[in-house]
């Protein structure tokens, strides 16, 4: 690491610090309560490493999605292709490959990261951006939680808490944002939420979204035979939502609570451009490339408080619907020498495309016991059980039949996990100050595949759809997780900490490789020592050694910190294959990493007008072992910055009948790989021009605004002031990158607007 780049993460932190020379007055930090541990709790009595982030504060700050939190959380870093497609790293457990994620994401007790058809794509273990208008809080956990969140959750978890239905009376909120980006049009966004209490026992609570953000990429084309011109900002992105609560309280004990959460987001075009020498999409064809992700949650709770324990049982459904059409004019072309195919350049006569259709439904159960007594002994015991299934099409045809009717390379994935989970944790309090907490998780899952895969690329016998390749996934296996934690309470909200604990993700399975007519597949997968197809995959795990200290030596200083030490071990990496076979991949479990740093975050009150709050992560994760051909030792792992660091000042002033208030935030991600290994790798053999790294980005939010007395207030903002690029990835591509250009997907250029709401 170099130490400008040390400097540079370091100075908001400095700055930050800076101030806490000056005059301490007498305002306080709020205590925040989170539900980590399943149980509510203060966060710092919670021995964990958790970033929790208030709803207010995501109202005050302008929050609307996920991925505006990312860069302010510690060791969190993401690989995004846009709305609802983010994959989400923690601790440099990065989810390049496979099915299922290495973070799990819940909103309230509703797991929303579930099983892909594992592709290639975009979309493998991608998670769903719902909006973020009226949550209680988020909740980040970082480092293995196996026990109590179950397999994919390696890397930590993530979790939305909505707002509860309020029995104590009606009330409700507006909110509106009008904004402009660089390099685009105008955005506007309404928010809405109505709680309306019924009865004394029954109260619905209603939250209504509506977005629409102007795109800021131009498509610009040009057939050669006089047809050119451009299309502007084709990734325009509209989403609604509606969510809505019933909360019935049988009695004071006892309460039932059904919810619904639909989103439909669509966009009309791409969020890439073809980097690294252009800043717009450059096509043969005007083809547009619209994208739309609908989703619809469902889920039933039903709570109980009793006198010496609790109870909690929920059901909830997930169901997913998406689809991507992708332009694949240029890789078709790039292809013709690898397929032997007789026809020119000049005789692509309309756009190609690969049209993708993917349907999910995921159902889970949960149900646990937990004490809530003053023993010195608590104890929570927990079941499990999910039932997800996937149905997937990916068809290389439309376009190309006038060269082959039958396409280039066609997939229909059917796909069906269930996992089945008896878990429990136990806390036991001695010599006052001290607790110890062993956890345990058992499951048992079962993966069931059925994959067709037919076309031009995969030879004269596979050809047709009739005659398609077929592949069979039986796999089930059993883990055992665990996690045994000792803390020391030193003082009244202090504590230090020590824990080991380990996940797994689930295995699963690949696509067939036509090596029985392709020489060049065969020898590739001869080398690397692989006999028949590499049709299956198992799990891969991780095990983690953590040190963590919490402290709050006065109610207007709070400092967390942890360091740590991840092993992880079978990794699902994806296996490019080159030449005449560089159009087939396949996950295998390859290689052995480990990932040390630690993390750090401030919250301070500095004087009764200036509150700061700062973070600061450092993650150095490499392989550990060396696979020929694959990684070497000491290659770095994909998308994991090495420097995450974020400062945030809010300054407050009385001012007539309300107060005056300035956020400000600076955020800083360190440069990442875009594949595995090293700055001038590229495994993928896949032409990326750009190179291997992603740049570091600093991103710099401003929000200045009056909050009345009366219930309303209004702010002036700017996001990403200095119009800074982060580059998410290289790769936003269905097959692969041609040579001569990047699919490249960045943030939002500077964006300037103003906000209201009223509540009422």
């Amino acid at each position: 690491m170099k130490p400008i780049k040390w400097a540079k993460a370091l100075l908001p932190t400095t700055i930050g610090f800076i101030y806490l020379t000056g005059n301490l007055a007498n305002a306080a930090l709020e205590e925040v309560v989170v539900t980590a541990t399943k149980r509510s709790e203060s966060l710092q009595e919670v021995p964990l490493s958790v970033s929790a982030t208030t709803g207010e504060k995501l109202e005050a700050t302008g929050i609307q999605d996920f991925d505006d939190i990312a860069a302010t959380v510690p060791s969190l870093s993401m690989k995004s292709s846009g709305p609802g497609r983010t994959k989400l790293n923690i601790r440099g457990v990065s989810a390049a490959t496979g099915f299922a994620p290495t973070v799990s994401y819940y909103i309230d007790e509703m797991p929303i990261s579930t099983i892909t058809s594992g592709s290639s794509t975009s979309f493998a273990q991608a998670v769903v951006s719902p909006k973020l208008f009226d949550l209680e809080r988020v909740e980040v956990l970082r480092g293995p939680q196996g026990t109590l969140y179950g397999s994919s959750s390696m890397g930590g978890t993530v979790r939305l808490i909505t707002a509860k239905p309020n029995l104590d009376g009606d009330e409700g909120k507006l909110a509106t944002e009008v904004s402009s980006t660089k390099g685009g049009g105008l955005n506007h966004t309404i928010n809405g939420m109505l709680n309306l209490a019924l009865t004394d026992d029954v109260a619905v609570r209603i939250v209504g979204s509506t977005t629409d953000n102007d795109g800021f990429i131009d498509r610009v084309y040009d057939d050669g035979e006089g047809h050119s011109g451009k299309v502007e900002d084709v990734n325009t992105e509209e989403t609604n939502s509606i969510r809505a609560t019933l909360r019935y309280q049988l009695n004071e004990d006892t309460y039932i609570q059904p919810a619904y959460f639909t989103q439909s987001m669509a966009m009309d075009g791409k969020p890439n451009y073809d980097g690294p020498s252009l800043d717009v999409q450059s096509r043969k064809f005007d083809a547009a490339e619209p994208f739309k992700d609908d989703f619809t949650l469902t889920s039933l709770t039903i709570g109980s408080d009793l006198e010496d324990y609790s109870v909690l049982v929920n059901f909830s459904k997930m169901k997913r619907d998406f689809v991507n059409i992708e332009d694949i004019t240029d890789p078709i072309i790039g292809w013709k020498d690898q397929f032997h195919i007789t026809y020119t350049v000049a005789e692509v006569k309309q756009a190609v495309f690969v049209d993708e259709n993917v349907s999910l439904e995921d159902e889970t159960f949960e149900a646990r016991i937990s004490s809530n007594s003053d023993s010195d002994m608590q104890w929570l015991l927990g079941i499990y059980n999910k039932d997800a299934q996937v149905n997937a099409d990916y068809i290389m045809q439309r376009g190309f039949e006038d060269i082959n009717v039958h396409g280039i390379a066609n997939t229909n994935d059917q796909t069906n996990y269930k996992e089945k989970a008896i878990f429990g944790e136990v806390e036991y309090a001695f010599m006052n100050d001290f607790s110890l907490t062993t956890g345990l998780r058992y499951l048992d899952y079962d993966y069931r595949q059925h994959k067709e895969d037919w076309g031009l690329a995969y030879g004269a016998e596979q050809l047709e759809e009739e005659n398609a390749g077929l592949l069979k996934v039986n796999s089930s296996d059993q883990e055992v997780n665990y996690r045994v934690t000792l803390s020391w309470s030193f003082a009244e909200t202090s504590q230090a900490y020590i824990t080991s604990s380990d996940a797994t993700r689930p295995g699963g399975g690949n696509r067939t490789i036509p090596r029985s007519t392709n020489s060049d597949c065969d020898d590739q997968l001869n080398a690397l020592g692989i006999s028949g197809n590499p049709s299956t995959y198992k799990g891969d795990s991780v095990d983690n050694l953590e040190l963590g200290l919490k402290m709050e030596p006065s109610d207007r200083l709070r400092v967390n910190a942890s360091v740590y030490r991840l092993k992880w071990s079978d990794i699902q990496q994806s296996v490019a294959l080159k030449d005449d076979c560089k159009a087939f991949k396949f996950v295998g479990n390859l290689g052995e990493a480990e990932s040390l740093g630690f993390e750090a975050e401030v919250n301070a009150v500095l004087t009764d007008s200036l509150t700061m709050n700062a973070g600061m992560g450092y993650t150095k994760a490499e392989f550990t072992e060396t696979v020929q051909g694959i990684v070497k030792s000491g290659d770095l792992l994909a998308d994991v910055p090495e420097i995450t660091a974020t400062v945030s000042l809010d300054w407050i002033m009385p001012y007539a009948n309300g107060e005056i208030f300035v956020y400000g935030s600076v955020s800083y991600v360190d440069e990442t790989l875009e594949v595995v290994g090293a700055a001038k790798t590229d495994v993928t053999g896949q032409g990326i021009d750009s190179r291997n790294v992603k740049p570091d980005y600093t991103l710099v939010d401003l929000r200045i605004g009056y909050q009345s007395s009366e219930d309303w207030k209004a702010s002036l903002f700017i996001d990403n002031v200095t119009d800074e690029e982060a580059i998410y990835t290289y790769n936003d591509a269905i097959v692969y990158n041609v040579e001569g250009y990047d699919r490249t997907v960045r943030n939002r250029p500077r964006t300037i607007g103003v906000s209201a709401q009223y509540n009422f």
